[in-house]
């Protein structure tokens, strides 16, 4: 039995540990039964293993496994545990023969005893001799099978009956719960280290790969025998990182390049990188200080276009100021360039931590996620400001010569040359021009129906977990008869370096599969590699059809190894997503999960569509007959305590081997177990010595029981199963929850329950849409007071809607769902729109207030902000180009992120800052007096 128990997030694990621990001791359970707490989590498998020796039985090598390997490794600082899978544990059996059982008048329950009493070291205190103390120890442990031979059963008559006189004495193995096989070898032994919830796997894979060197240094293991990995987390990790620093790399240097390009200054563009480096080091040391984590998403998301927008904007200011060849000192020109833009500055960069408000708000999965990106975000363009108006100033001092003349490129000029006529023209027709702007802001609404939806996009690991579901009555021979053949098809594929597969479950209870679960684990090649356009995609579909033509009836699973997990551990189904018939009937529910699998067999996109049975387990029923039983002087326990050792056998003691213990089971010879007829001749000792066989006290027969039920909040359910590849999920979901109303109908009492990722993104999205308008809400009013005017609010404020136009034409031309990684890159452009208007309002509204006419300073402010605002834009579209591009292992996250920001950037550089020049002639001429100048700058 496995109970998984959900806590609110924000809960500590310690605590909710705690409160679980402190509850199990009010549970009231049959005797012999005690829970344990599972060392199991999500994302905790980091290391898997083989045990492998020329010559050595399976028994010898999951010994070596029990006994040596893990409890070496769980002494491994972060290691919570380590699990055993495959392989013969160790057992000694005593076979009884029930028929000397009876002949030497000897009951199963006074050999069961005997044994158990037989056993045992005994402490008889301390004993004086002369002027020594003697310590007094009873020594009577079992050591071999002849110990256990000569243990005496009973002595009728005088004549001792020893045990090897009713039963058979031998080294066995206890019966096997699971298999694993590995490419042609169909039965080794692996071992499963489990990583300790909050540890960091980078320390902990470090202490293990220590570990097994100084056992290999050491020879701990018997010899020939060695540790063969297949399986490390960090071969993952070093992947995803590389790729996380080649697109930072690149990205830096692509904003150097935008930089000398505009400026034609590499020492102005060098004093602009410089900042780049020290706005990661504030945020590193403040990350450090709050104890926030680094994932991919908090450092391969970070655009160093964004982060040193304030940087970008005083180095090309100061540049102008000093190129113009104006009066005063080189040292007052530059204050006066740094106190020029100071406030718009500081307002767009409040602005901007605003913006990312909703990231901060995000709880759950998505809170896991993304709140390490905004903590990253806000310290790094916290620090870029300080740096932009403190350092920046400082270096450019030093960097600049008082000579300097700022001299337009080619490229520049051209931009300039198509910007003037454009600017005529919107003066020329208003309207149009107005009407241009407003389909940009209205352009996101219509759009939007039209982008795929889901809730992330799937880091890729690299590998396949194929999950093959079985009919629940299939025995584990039957199953390993398959399960060959399968990683036989799975290898067939050059890409795949390996195939490891696994029936069953393990023997410490940490999986409650049974025998009709195989999963099979396929790393593959890195992609590079791959030959003839091959992607995963295909590879993925080339299998489904190719086992699933091979094993007509048996439902097929594509998950990846440490998804599988978190998407077990999310919905409690051993599938991606899952339809949960919540009602009080198994058949029942069954019965309406068929029906709902008919009908999403039929929705496109659902793959690997599955109903998940509890029912069609073959079971051997034996119930007393209290009556009977009673005639007889028995009680059902003693009934019961009979069919529990005589069939299924029990451990009534152990036999130690030095350090090492190995149960001691009682069970029945197998010739008196083998079917019906054989379990109806087991006999029962009577109190008056007669033996009754079980068929007389018992109603013995087969029939079909549930081989597994499925509970969630104290209800039944049946789970029906599903992936989705080729089509968005939301969308996906949607056809099939509209196509279940209308052809499927519900009883009374019974209810539908949607689990897995459309349940993650539906609380995602439903908090960002109450969080983002509070945030918007809150931007318009630093909006406002930043420019003071209703018309210029609303003029930067509709840059956000433009801005997301360009984000959503990208989504759409690219084939990116909207998901919350996407959502989060729609905020960082939100930000990025508003402090880009915000330079061209504030600048216009001081060449307003200088006497400047309304045509002359809108054409002077677009002119002259021109340059930083596409300086701007672009180094936050270069800044995420790698990210976007790249295909590499642990670039999906953060792909739609780069891609809206990238889309929303090139639109702001495009289209608004062609619109919003004459759009602020057009409105201040409509509504005359609006435009406020600020107040004068600080020094």
């Amino acid at each position: 039995s496995d109970v998984k128990c959900y806590f609110r997030w924000g809960t500590r694990y310690q605590a909710a540990r705690q409160e679980v621990l402190n509850r199990l001791q009010f549970v009231q359970l049959p005797q012999g039964l005690q829970p344990q707490l599972s060392p199991w989590n999500a994302i905790g498998e980091v290391f898997r293993y083989f045990v492998a020796g020329k010559g050595y039985t399976l028994a010898e090598l999951k010994t070596a496994q029990d006994w040596i390997l893990e409890r070496e490794f769980r002494q491994v600082p972060g290691v919570i545990d380590v699990t055993g899978f495959g392989g013969l544990t160790r057992q000694y059996h005593v076979d009884v023969d029930p028929n000397r059982l009876r002949g030497h008048q000897v009951t199963l329950a006074q050999l069961q005893a005997a044994l158990a009493a037989s056993n045992q070291n005994v402490g008889g205190q301390r004993l004086t001799v002369g002027e020594q103390s003697y310590t007094v120890r009873g020594v009577g442990l079992i050591r071999s099978v002849k110990d256990i031979g000569d243990v005496v059963v009973a002595a009728p008559k005088g004549m001792p009956v020893r045990v090897r006189d009713v039963a058979e004495v031998r080294v066995d193995a206890a019966p096997r719960l699971g298999i694993i096989g590995h490419d042609e070898e169909p039965d080794v032994v692996q071992g499963i280290v489990l990583m300790r919830y909050g540890a960091q796997t980078k320390g902990t894979l470090e202490g293990v790969h220590a570990r097994v060197e100084q056992i290999r240094k050491n020879h701990l293991l018997p010899p020939g025998m060695e540790i063969v990995p297949y399986y490390d987390r960090g071969a993952l990790v070093s992947l995803t990182t590389r790729t996380v620093l080649e697109n930072l790399l690149l990205g830096m240097g692509l904003v150097v390049l935008v930089l000398i390009l505009f400026l034609g200054h590499w020492r102005a563009a060098l004093v602009t990188a410089v900042n780049i480096p020290l706005a990661l080091l504030a945020a590193f040391a403040g990350m450090v200080v709050s104890g926030t984590p680094a994932n991919l998403i908090s450092l391969g998301a970070v655009d160093f276009g964004i982060v040193v927008h304030s940087t970008v904007i005083v180095v090309e200011n100061v540049f102008r100021h000093l190129g113009s060849g104006g009066s005063g000192s080189m040292r007052g020109r530059i204050l006066a360039a740094a106190a020029e833009v100071g406030r718009p500055l500081g307002f767009s960069t409040l602005i901007l931590g605003v913006a990312f408000l909703p990231l901060f708000t995000m709880t759950g999965v998505t809170g896991v996620i993304f709140a390490p990106m905004a903590h990253t975000y806000a310290l790094a363009i916290g620090g870029a400001i300080v740096l932009a108006l403190t350092l920046t100033p400082v270096l450019l001092s030093r960097a600049m010569r008082p000579d300097l003349e700022d001299r337009e490129n080619a490229l520049m000029r051209w931009l300039h040359r198509l910007y003037a006529p454009t600017f005529d023209a919107a003066l020329r027709r208003p309207r149009l021009a107005v009407g241009l702007a407003l389909a940009l802001v209205l352009a996101p609404f219509a759009l939007f129906p039209f982008v795929r939806t889901e809730f992330m996009p799937k880091l890729e690991e690299g590998n396949f977990w194929i999950r093959a579901t079985l009919p629940a009555s299939i025995s584990l021979e039957q199953s390993m008869k398959y399960v060959g053949r399968m990683r036989e098809l799975v290898r067939s594929h050059p890409e795949v370096v390996t195939v490891v597969s696994q029936i069953g479950r393990p023997d410490d209870g940490t999986d409650v599969s049974g025998f009709n679960n195989i999963e099979l684990f396929a790393p593959l090649r890195p992609f590079g590699e791959w030959k003839g356009g091959l992607t995963k995609e295909r590879l993925t579909e080339a299998l489904s059809r190719q086992l699933s033509d091979a094993f007509p009836g048996v439902i097929f699973n594509f998950s990846q190894m440490i998804a599988d997990n978190v998407e077990e551990a999310l919905s409690g189904v051993k599938g991606e997503n899952s339809v949960k018939v919540v009602g009080p009937d198994l058949q029942g529910n069954e019965a309406l999960g068929d029906a709902v699998s008919d009908v999403m067999a039929g929705v496109q996109g659902v793959t690997d569509l599955g109903l998940l049975r509890s029912m069609g387990q073959p079971s051997i029923r034996i119930v007393p007959d209290r009556v009977r039983a009673a005639r007889y002087g028995l009680n059902t326990g003693d009934i019961e305590a009979v069919v529990q050792a005589a069939v299924g056998g029990q451990a009534v003691t152990q036999v130690y081997e030095g350090e090492r213990h190995f149960d001691l089971v009682v069970r029945w010879l197998e010739p008196f177990r083998r079917d019906l007829e054989a379990i109806r001749r087991i006999t029962v000792a009577a109190p008056d010595g007669s033996q009754i066989p079980l068929g007389e006290i018992c109603e013995i027969g087969a029939e079909d029981g549930p081989a597994v039920i499925y509970r969630e909040d104290g209800r039944r359910y049946t789970p029906v199963k599903f992936s989705v590849r080729g089509r968005d999920l939301g969308s996906t979901i949607g056809e099939a929850q509209a196509r279940i109303a209308e052809k499927v109908k519900i009883p009374y009492g019974t209810n539908l329950q949607w689990a897995g990722e459309i349940n993650q993104l539906r609380e995602a999205m439903g908090r960002l849409v109450v969080v983002i308008p509070i945030a918007l809400l809150a931007i318009g009013l630093l909006v406002y007071l930043a420019v003071r005017g209703w018309v210029d609010f609303v003029l930067v404020f509709a840059s956000i809607l433009m801005a997301s136009t360009g984000g959503f034409l990208a989504l759409i031309a690219t084939g990116e769902s909207f998901s919350v990684s996407a959502a989060m890159g729609f905020v960082s452009i939100f930000g990025v729109a508003i402090q880009s208007a915000i330079l061209v309002v504030s600048h216009a509204q001081k060449l307003w207030s200088e006497g400047r006419g309304l045509e002359d300073g809108a054409r002077l402010a677009g002119e002259q902000r021109f340059r930083p605002v596409l300086m701007t834009t672009l180094v936050a579209t270069l800044g995420l180009l790698p990210a976007a591009v790249s295909n590499g292992i642990g670039a999906q996250t953060q792909k739609p992120l780069a891609i809206v920001v990238i889309g929303g950037a090139l639109a702001l550089a495009l289209l608004t800052r062609l619109v919003q020049p004459p759009l602020l002639v057009i409105l201040h001429r409509r509504w005359p007096g609006t435009a406020v100048a600020p107040a004068p700058p600080a020094p």
